[in-house]
């Protein structure tokens, strides 16, 4: 196998076959040896140096290169720690991105993949796919309004069922980050905060910080994302309309991202016509039409995700949350 293949092989490997970029991605971070690990993979470290001729002490210390770059991940069993690959692009996005050794050549060139060949894929995927990987959670509410809000859609709760938590750089904004949003918004929960921390690409958090960053990221306009089941989330992404892939492609974002189980209704006799919704909205949701020769807000219900931002900064507090979606919206996995 020559050094073209091996990198074709490895875009293969995570369902990209036939990218113009992927291969070079992968051709930029791992040298043609450790691209032979890869493919030879899932293993121990004494499997794979058995298989490939090594030493099983050059097989850990070449594998935890791997590990530390973002190509390979752990899994202990009891015949021992399991090395694999990247299962999808996804996995190589994040990972990779959040190595240290990540050059600025290497980010633009994953810029240019998310626009000029993302898309696509993410059409193909959603043809695939019953149901989005990922769905939006509601802003974190006020104590006496979680009375509809079950504890996987309650942010709060989320963090506080974590058991670890960690943060890290949202990989999307470290690619392009025309935003200018925040940049240390991504929660990393449960066993997602382990290897953050083992890798070293994050910090460890206490609930009361994880909170803050939930706070911070409402008062910047984002949104939060979690993964689409009801229970055993490992992120807490905090997306912008800009520069994330959940909503800053030309893709309606409810082919990659579900909504919440909410949606945001005006109080028109509250609303005070200010517009500030209309600024807030990532979706284009919101618009202001004139009642009773009055301009107030206008919610379009096909558009709007649930995630509430327009509700926690309503001066007038004329916005409320309504639950349109039953329980069983959201996979109970």
């Amino acid at each position: 196998m020559n050094d073209e293949d091996i990198y074709e092989k490895l875009s293969e490997r995570i369902l990209t076959k036939g990218s113009k970029f992927v291969p070079d991605l992968f051709r930029m971070i791992a040298d043609e040896e450790e691209a032979r690990i890869m493919l030879a993979t899932p293993g121990t470290a004494e499997d794979l140096a058995q298989r490939l001729g090594y030493s099983v002490e050059d097989m850990e210390e070449k594998l935890d290169t791997l590990f530390q770059k973002g190509l390979v991940f752990k899994a202990r069993k009891p015949e021992g720690t399991i090395y694999r690959m990247c299962r999808d692009i996804t996995q190589f996005h994040d990972a990779t991105i959040l190595w240290g050794g990540a050059s600025r050549e290497y980010l633009d060139l994953w810029k240019r993949q998310t626009f000029e060949e993302l898309p696509d894929y993410i059409n193909m995927i959603s043809m695939i796919m019953p149901k989005p990987m990922t769905r939006v959670v509601p802003v974190n509410q006020p104590v006496e309004a979680r009375q509809n809000i079950l504890a996987y859609e309650d942010v709060e709760q989320i963090v506080k069922d974590a058991g670890r938590l960690a943060v890290v750089n949202c990989t999307c904004r470290m690619v392009d980050g025309k935003c200018g949003k925040p940049l240390e918004v991504c929660i990393q929960l449960g066993k997602a905060a382990d290897y953050t921390l083992e890798r070293g690409t994050g910090r460890e958090l206490t609930v009361e910080e994880a909170m803050e960053i939930v706070r911070m990221a409402e008062k910047e306009g984002l949104v939060h994302v979690t993964m689409n089941k009801a229970y055993g989330s490992h992120i807490i992404c905090n997306c912008c309309g800009d520069c994330c892939v959940a909503f800053g492609l030309p893709i309606d974002p409810t082919k990659i991202v579900d909504p919440s189980r909410f949606q945001a209704r005006v109080d028109e006799e509250a609303c005070s016509g200010c517009g500030t919704c209309v600024d807030r909205c990532l979706f284009g949701a919101i618009s202001m039409v004139e009642r009773e020769g009055e301009e107030v807000s206008c919610i379009e219900a096909e558009r709007c995700m649930g995630c509430g931002l327009c509700q926690v900064t309503c001066p007038e507090e004329a916005i409320s949350m309504v639950a349109v979606r039953e329980e069983s919206f959201i996979p109970n996995l």
